[in-house]
């Protein structure tokens, strides 16, 4: 979708989009140009992070461990995946919460 195809889109009416898509076969489409592929893996590596720390945040009350306002907040700005991974791992079998965040 070119940057003038994007914006016709963002500006139809709901109706109009969905005759569009129809019509155009854009539920499958795979966008072509980097700058759009670019954007979208960043969204798919966001959607990814915000995942990971559900689950974590999950695993923790699942267990019954109480977060600090401070480790609460360093798990909720957390992006990287093997971190929020590892600290998983560690709230599977922590006793409390500030082991989480030891190194092993």
């Amino acid at each position: 979708m070119t940057a003038s195809a994007d914006l016709v889109y963002a500006y139809i009416g709901k109706a109009a989009r969905k005759i569009l898509e129809a019509s155009m076969g854009q539920q499958n489409y795979e966008f072509q140009s980097e700058f759009a592929q670019r954007f979208i893996a960043q969204g798919r590596d966001e959607g990814r992070a915000q995942g990971r720390r559900a689950t974590l945040l999950a695993v923790i009350e699942a267990r019954g461990l109480t977060l600090t306002d401070t480790e609460r907040q360093r798990i909720e700005s957390c992006t990287d995946a093997e971190t929020l991974d590892r600290w998983a791992r560690a709230a599977a079998v922590a006793s409390n919460s500030q082991s989480l965040f030891e190194e092993a």
